[in-house]
């Protein structure tokens, strides 16, 4: 069953506002709690699955989102997460994705 653009943008919501949420938690916590740890492996994950479903057409119009590297992100969380560096993930929850989440938000206002 394909999901539609709109499934896969509610999708892209519900993971960005889950990264919200763990960074919320701030980066003391994140390096206590392996449980956060790991959600946040889940939500690159997640981020990357969608984009691997979205059409050309978003792809295309939000340029300034690193798509490669989000799907490259999930690649590793899903087969090499023996190599995964925490950092490395707490950044992208950080800094991409709000600014990722802002790039969409663009792109839906001017498809209105």
């Amino acid at each position: 069953m394909t999901r539609g653009v709109d499934e896969l943008l509610a999708d892209l919501a519900e993971t960005i506002d889950a990264a919200a949420e763990l960074v919320s938690l701030g980066k003391e916590r994140w390096d206590a709690e392996r449980p956060l740890r790991l959600a946040g492996e889940a939500v690159i994950g997640r981020l990357g699955d969608v984009d691997t479903k979205l059409p050309d057409e978003i792809i295309k119009a939000t340029p300034e989102i690193p798509w490669r590297e989000v799907k490259g992100m999930r690649v590793i969380a899903a087969h090499a997460y023996h190599r995964i560096d925490y950092e490395q993930v707490w950044v992208p929850l950080r800094d991409d994705i709000p600014a990722m989440a802002e790039a969409i938000r663009r792109w839906q206002q001017a498809q209105a």
